[in-house]
């Protein structure tokens, strides 16, 4: 199918990704992460980037999207907790789930599969590096644990949540030419979806208090912005399948 050349000569595309980052005034890594039940990145912590296939249909025309992944926060969230009023110890089982659940903007998924981008991503926190797991992002899995609570005491059960947030910027192959696509009647900010990620992990944390709520931070790693392409073209002036995707992904 050949394509009709809109009107539209498109405009040189100035970079602009859009940061999200918090305020490193007077803010420095806490060290231990199980101080807190929320630890915030320091500075920008653009964790993954990547140019992401939705469709492609060869000498014809093609649409990507263009992520850029931030780490919003790391939480311990209370799952149980026990309360051993005897004057023996006690033992018990809880079982908690890993798993991953996109929590604003799953429309995107019409588009990619945004949840397996998430499969063996490896980030890195405080100088160590966090590789997820296919049971916390592409499947699930259920864990037991046996917890031992001395008497007159409490115990307190915890399980690690990552948050992220991915904002997505698209492309138009088309026309003999990439198209970073614009919003309605202009050319910036780029038309941008915004999705938001929740991964309930493996890792959890008995103590026997609470926690208190922090913030703690965390040094993160951040890599390089995915690549925009060099021009950009009006929402309305992109193909048809393109602004169809578009709204088939509640952009």
């Amino acid at each position: 199918m050949s394509l009709q050349l809109a009107s539209d000569a498109g405009v040189r595309h100035a970079e602009d990704v859009e940061e999200v980052k918090v305020n490193t005034e007077a803010v420095r890594a806490t060290g231990n992460q199980n101080d807190f039940r929320v630890y915030k990145p320091i500075g920008t912590a653009r964790t993954w980037a990547s140019r992401e296939t939705i469709y492609f249909s060869a000498g014809d025309e093609a649409m990507y999207g263009v992520v850029n992944r931030y780490l919003l926060a790391i939480n311990w969230i209370q799952q149980i907790s026990w309360n051993n009023d005897t004057d023996a110890e006690q033992e018990w089982q809880y079982s908690y789930t890993s798993g991953l659940s996109i929590t604003q903007g799953s429309e995107v998924t019409n588009g990619f599969n945004l949840g397996a981008s998430y499969k063996g991503m490896s980030i890195g926190i405080d100088h160590s590096t966090r590789t997820f797991k296919n049971t916390e992002t592409s499947s699930s899995a259920t864990f037991t644990k046996t917890v031992k609570v001395p008497p007159r005491s409490k115990l307190f059960f915890y399980q690690k949540r990552y948050d992220f947030q991915d904002n997505i910027t698209f492309i138009n192959d088309a026309w003999g030419q990439l198209w970073n696509i614009g919003p309605w009647g202009g050319y910036s900010p780029l038309t941008t979806k915004v999705a938001k990620v929740q991964i309930m992990a493996e890792e959890y944390y008995t103590v026997d208090k609470l926690l208190p709520e922090g913030p703690g931070y965390v040094t993160v790693d951040s890599v390089a912005a995915a690549q925009t392409a060099g021009w950009t073209r009006k929402r309305e002036n992109v193909t048809r399948r393109a602004r169809n995707m578009l709204d088939e992904m509640g952009v």
